[in-house]
Parts: structure tokens; C-alpha cells; sequence
């Protein structure tokens, strides 16, 4: 007789036949190698190339595998992004694929909603309560199924899109709090084109950051970290000179030649010093003719007036831009730090306007706009949806969760890292609302805090089980595709996003099913690029599609026609009697947004600066801290008007006295045994401010106040950080 699963196999009538096909269980032997596998042989060690997905960054990697297990990664020599280098979050993917905790079963609700009690269930009935949801809310009102998930990119996202559209729902967002608003309306502003530019920083003579940690977190950091390297010892007679504005000295500033300590948000008053300094006295020939920005505004952000606001001298403001100005090609970057203000999108167009004045764009050295999209003509208008504007979709996740309270979703599918139970403020209700839907399916390899919500938990695989392609927001001229393949045979029985999503096309017929006419995403992979000519066998073994020759960039407007940019002040929440710091908040070099959290040898790794490991940190200049009667290592509770948090004090000389500040990452309450409990969640302090022009998150906008506290535990470190500041100044 027959049962459910040979019947299905067997009748081959449905497109979820194939998915349950794979349902055999993974065979699971104390000693698995006696008889080993077809492709594994005892003592070989084979390299294949993927991409990482860490982050964002996309940066190609090569994995070495013996006896058919992953043993270490590596950075892809062949890649353009990193050309071989990789960060430690990149190394740590190996414990993201042999995680003890990654979801092995589908899961099903076994308690309340949000209790994060579950139950195993097999495929078949996962899938069938997944398809029996969506025939039911497409029959009944389309239009109130939500797809939340992080940016996605490459083909991926184009099944994602069109499942979507064809299923007749407009309701796709995508959260990233580290989203590029502020930079992309900046661009727009001084070079007419709304996109991520590209920083030729390994051929560039004087580099100029506005907060700009671009050695950390920003972007790309392996990309521009390794150019940064080539602009300080890859030119045999030139060494590039590096100078850092920006409230505390991270990582990026401790690599300058000169950190100049200025206020949050005053970065960009800053940069319209420098550009003061470069237009009245003519020092690059586009200053020279500059003469509409000067009289719009220019003339009055005089070195006194800007030394006056910000507490530089005048000295170092005018050195500084005569400095840049001769030392061409000169280039001037600004972070997440600058746009996180209120005035994020002022200071980043100030930064630019810096680039437009050195007369850099479109040059070696300088800033350029690759066209990534420019190999995909032959998709028309979905060409762009695979490479989305990186924007952090912050108006649409909190129009989502008002929407969610209203009960206007009776579905919601969930997938992706950005967590946004997680890494959105408290203030935004989004725990709640995302409750208050009737039904949520997520699709992830840990139980994390917005996946911990849902009813139906489906186990996706790792990056180094699946296949994809991605493009890159950084570190190539525009035409180069990553690709992502299975390095090693699926360690769980998973299916991922966008197999389950063309099945279900499948099943659901009519327009959805014609927009997916694949089989799965290879399926999909292998028709696409085989209809552009691409050797997909060649370019699997490289890791991507790089050609040689460089594409085209966009062109740029004439910097003559710029607009002078208004100056913002910041605008901070809390009184300053009863909040009398102000907070900078910035991603944790190990673990960006909290996603990297759950792997130990991420938590166990020391930080840069702090030297703090296990655990998260809130720091503080040593004359602050004596006045709060504070010592390093001491407990301390951080109040914001929106909420509280307790870590750990750690002494840092270089901050500003009136800045405190706090890496952003730890503070899980869910994410597994590594991740919890390990301080509180900074994103909690946050308000629900928007920037002023994007409507992006302007998380640096709020001021704390600071009392000791009895904190269990004590922060662990690896070293003093006061250690040399007390050689030099009280030794």
C-alpha cells in the first residue's frame, strides 16, 4: 500500500511532488566515512567558489572541502570586490552552516504566538498548511498577503517580486537599518544620478571621512579596506595621506593620520568650511568657478564661523583644505554615523559637494557611477530588481506595521537577517503588530526574535548550500556577477525562499505560475544567463561573471550647477538637564546589525578597540566617567526617553566628553544560547525619528543619561584599553 509521500513521488501531479521528493531524512552515522560518498574521496581537498552573505558586502570566497565536509573559507582571488581578502565575519560562515542550533524540521506553533515553543512536522504538511493559506487569502482578498524581508538581490529577488505581483499583492518590503537613503539623495543632489557611487580610494592622494567607517562596517569594508592599503604603501613614491572627522575615534580613525574631534552632526557644516576655504581662494579650477555656490550661501560658512560651531580651529580647518585641494586627486567620504543624524542628507551633500569641487568625479582617485545593472538590458524594467536602490525602507516597515494593526494582512511571509523585531525601536510597536496577524509563515535557519512570531517556521539552507547570483554594491566597474553554488551536500533537509516560491506558482496556477517557468532557481539560473551567451560551467568555477573590459558609468552633472546645500542643524530628543549626553550608536565590527550574534567565534573574538568580548559595552571619555563617579568596567544603566539598558562602563580617551557611545548588535533575547542575555539591545534606546529628507531612521538623535548599577557579570577583556593613554598622560 501506498502512503502519502511514494503516492506524491510517484504521480508526479503537483509541483510540490519535487520539493517532497528530497524528504529523506539525512542519514546520520557515528562513523559516516566508512563507505564514503560518490564525490568525496579520503584525503582530497577540493576548493569551490560562492559568494559570502555575511553582509551586504557580496564579496566572492572560495570554501575548502575534504571528505565532504566545509573545513575553511577563504576570500576569492578572482573576485574584484575583495581580490582574496576576507573579514572575520566571512571566515565564521562555517559555524552558520554546522550551527548545533539551525533548524534541521519544519516547525509548527506548540504554544501562544511568540513564546517560541514549537513542534517538528514533516515537509509534506508544512508545505500543505503553507499552500492551503495562500489559496485561501488569494481567493478571498490578495492584496493582504506582506512578503517582509531584508534587501534581496540577483535573481532571487526577481521570483520573489513576480511571485508577489502575480499573486496580486502590492505589499513587498524590504528593511535594512543600515540603509544608504541619505547617500543616495545626496548623489542626486551634487551629481544628478540616485545611486551608490564608487570610491577610488587605492589611487586617491588625500582621503577626507566625515564618520565615515568605511574600515568596519560601511559598504564594503574588506573592498575599501584593501584599497585603503593600496593608497598607503601600493604607489612606490606616493604615500596617501588619510584625515578623520567624527565624535569618537573608531577603528577607521584610529587608522588616520589626523583625527579631528568635531560634534555629532556637524559634519557637514564642516565640509562647507573646507569648501568655503577651496572656492575663496581658488584652489582646484572647479572651486574657481564656483561662483553660484558662493554667493548662495558659500561665502558665509567662513573657517571662524565653522571653528565657532564645531570647536576646531581655524588653523586646522584652513590647513585641511589647502591640503586636500593640493594633493589631487583628493576624496572625500561620509558614513553611517553622518547620515544617521537628522541632517543626515545636508551633511552627506556637503561631503560630496567636496568631490565636485576637487573636480574628482568621473576620474582616477574619485568618485564614479558604474551602471551594475548594465549587463541585463534584456530584462527591460526588472533589470533593477536585481540590484534594488540600497534604502532602508523605513517609511514602508512602519506604514507595514500600521497596517498590521489595522488587521489590514490576513498573511504574512518572512525571510531574511534584518530582524526588524530586533532592529527596529521599540517605539514602533512592530512585536505587537506583527502578532496581530492572523497568519505568518518564516523561512529561516535560526529562531531569531521576528521569526520566534510566526506560526510556521520552514528551515532554509545556508549560502553554502544553495545556489544564487548577486551583484554587488561596491568594489567592481559595474558589469560583474557573483555567483553562489553548493559547496557541500545540504547538511539538513531545507528548501530555500525561492524554490518554495516557484512551486507554490505552480500550484497556484494562473498568473503566478506564468511569471515563474522554472522549475527551481538553478532552473532559473542556467536559463537566464544561458539566454546572454554566459559559460555558467566557467563561471561557477570562477566564483562570477568578471569581464574584462570595465562598463560604462553614468554620467554626471556639470559640478558648476550644483545647488548650495542649506545648512540643518541636528536635532537631538531629551532634555538636556534630564538627558544631558548624547548617544552614538554604530554597527559592531563583528556582528553589523546582530545577525552574526549567534556564533561563538564572533562573541569570543576581541573588538578592535575595546578589546571586550561576550558581551556589549557603552563608552565613555575618563573625565566623564569621573564625574558620574564611574570606573572602567563598572555597571551602569543607559536611559533614553524610550528606553533603558544595562552594560558595562569602558573608558575610551578619544570620545568626546559630552558623547557616549554604544556598538550596536548585542542584546538578544531570542537567537540561541550564544546570542542571549549578553546586555541590552541599544536599537531599544532609539526613537522612531526619521531624517529629514529621506524619511530614513536617524538613529544618532537621541540623548541619555547614565547611573552606576549592579550589573551581573563584569565586562571581559583582552587588554586595558587606558593602558598607553595613562603611559603618556599620567605616568
Amino acid at each position: 500500500m501506498l502512503d502519502r509521500r511514494d503516492f506524491l513521488k510517484l504521480s508526479g501531479a503537483t509541483a510540490f511532488a519535487v520539493l517532497f521528493g528530497g524528504c529523506e531524512s539525512v542519514p546520520k552515522k557515528i562513523i559516516p566515512f566508512v563507505i564514503p560518498p560518490e564525490d568525496s574521496t579520503l584525503g582530497e581537498a577540493l576548493w569551490f567558489a560562492t559568494t559570502c552573505r555575511q553582509c551586504p558586502a557580496g564579496c566572492g570566497i572560495v570554501v575548502r572541502v575534504s571528505e565532504g565536509r566545509a573545513k575553511k573559507i577563504e576570500g576569492n582571488p578572482l573576485h574584484p570586490v575583495n581580490r582574496g581578502k576576507l573579514c572575520a565575519r566571512g571566515q565564521a560562515g562555517l559555524q552558520t552552516l554546522y550551527h548545533p542550533e539551525r533548524l534541521s524540521r519544519p516547525l509548527v506553533l506548540s504554544g501562544p504566538r511568540g513564546s517560541g515553543k514549537y513542534r517538528e512536522i514533516s515537509w509534506e504538511e508544512a508545505l500543505s498548511t503553507l499552500l492551503d493559506g495562500l489559496k485561501r487569502v488569494r481567493a478571498e482578498d490578495p492584496e493582504s498577503l506582506l512578503l517582509l524581508t531584508d534587501p534581496m538581490r540577483g535573481h532571487g529577488n526577481l521570483v520573489a517580486a513576480r511571485f508577489l505581483r502575480g499573486f496580486g499583492s502590492p505589499h513587498r518590503v524590504a528593511w535594512d537599518p543600515y540603509g544608504q537613503d541619505a547617500l543616495l539623495a545626496a548623489c542626486q543632489a551634487v551629481f544628478g544620478v540616485r545611486d551608490l557611487p564608487e570610491y577610488d580610494i587605492a589611487n586617491a592622494r588625500y582621503l577626507l571621512s566625515f564618520s565615515g567607517d568605511f574600515l568596519e562596517t560601511w559598504v564594503s569594508p574588506v573592498h575599501y579596506g584593501r584599497a585603503y592599503g593600496d593608497m598607503r604603501h601600493g604607489r612606490v613614491t606616493v604615500r596617501g595621506k588619510f584625515v578623520h572627522f567624527g565624535p569618537r575615534l573608531s577603528l577607521t580613525a584610529a587608522n588616520a593620520d589626523a583625527y579631528l574631534r568635531i560634534p555629532p552632526g556637524t559634519e557637514g557644516i564642516v565640509s562647507l568650511g573646507l569648501a568655503h576655504v577651496m572656492v575663496r581662494e581658488k584652489l582646484t579650477p572647479a572651486a574657481a568657478e564656483a561662483t553660484t555656490l558662493w554667493k548662495d550661501g558659500l561665502r558665509g560658512m567662513t573657517p571662524e564661523s565653522v571653528a565657532g560651531r564645531t570647536g576646531l580651529s581655524v588653523a586646522d580647518i584652513e590647513g585641511v583644505a589647502r591640503e586636500f585641494a593640493a594633493n589631487q586627486p583628493g576624496l572625500a567620504i561620509a558614513g553611517g554615523g553622518t547620515a544617521g543624524c537628522t541632517n543626515g542628507t545636508f551633511n552627506l551633500t556637503g561631503v560630496a559637494l567636496l568631490n565636485a569641487l576637487a573636480g574628482n568625479a568621473g576620474r582616477p582617485g574619485g568618485v564614479s557611477f558604474p551602471n551594475r545593472t548594465a549587463g541585463f538590458t534584456r530584462q527591460g524594467t526588472e533589470a533593477d530588481l536585481l540590484l534594488p536602490p540600497p534604502e532602508s525602507g523605513y517609511a514602508a516597515v512602519r506604514k507595514a506595521a500600521e497596517k498590521m494593526k489595522r488587521g489590514k494582512f490576513r498573511m504574512a511571509l518572512y525571510a531574511g537577517a534584518a530582524n526588524p523585531a530586533f532592529t527596529l525601536p521599540s517605539t514602533v510597536g512592530f512585536r505587537e503588530a506583527f502578532l496581530s496577524i492572523p497568519r505568518v509563515v518564516s523561512f529561516a535557519s535560526f529562531l531569531d526574535e521576528t521569526t520566534s512570531l510566526s506560526d510556521l517556521v520552514l528551515p532554509v539552507p545556508t549560502y553554502l548550500e544553495e545556489w544564487g547570483d548577486d551583484i554587488a554594491p561596491a568594489g567592481h566597474a559595474g558589469n560583474t556577477v557573483s555567483l553562489g553554488q553548493p559547496v557541500v551536500n545540504p547538511v539538513y533537509d531545507t528548501r530555500s525562499l525561492a524554490d518554495i516560491l516557484i512551486a507554490a506558482g505552480k500550484e497556484l496556477g494562473g498568473p503566478v505560475a506564468a511569471g515563474l517557468p522554472w522549475e527551481n532557481l538553478k532552473d532559473c539560473l542556467e536559463k537566464e544567463y544561458g539566454k546572454m551567451g554566459v559559460n555558467l560551467q566557467e563561471a561557477y568555477k570562477n566564483g562570477g561573471i568578471f569581464p574584462r573590459e570595465a562598463g560604462r558609468s553614468r554620467p554626471i552633472r556639470n559640478p558648476g550647477s550644483v545647488p548650495f546645500p542649506n545648512p540643518g542643524e541636528a536635532r537631538f530628543e531629551g532634555e538636556p538637564d534630564r538627558y544631558p549626553f548624547f548617544l552614538h550608536v554604530y554597527p559592531s565590527t563583528l556582528f553589523y546589525d546582530g545577525r552574526g550574534a549567534n556564533l561563538p567565534w564572533l562573541q569570543e573574538l576581541p573588538d578592535p578597540l575595546s578589546t571586550a568580548v561576550w558581551h556589549n559595552w557603552v563608552e565613555l571619555h575618563p573625565d566623564t566617567a569621573k564625574t558620574l563617579g564611574l570606573s572602567d568596567g563598572d555597571g551602569v544603566t543607559v536611559v533614553s526617553p524610550f528606553g533603558s539598558i544595562q552594560t558595562f562602563v569602558s573608558l575610551h580617551p578619544e570620545i568626546a566628553p559630552d558623547v557616549v557611545a554604544i556598538p550596536l548588535g548585542q542584546g538578544h533575547t531570542r537567537y540561541g544560547k550564544y546570542a542571549r542575555e549578553r546586555g541590552g539591545n541599544p536599537f531599544t534606546l532609539l526613537p522612531e525619528t526619521e531624517e529629514g529628507t529621506t524619511r530614513a531612521p536617524a538613529w544618532q538623535s537621541t540623548r541619555v543619561a547614565l547611573s552606576k548599577a549592579a550589573v551581573p557579570g563584569r565586562l571581559v577583556r583582552t587588554a586595558s584599553t587606558e593602558g598607553q593613554w595613562k603611559i603618556e598622560h599620567i605616568l
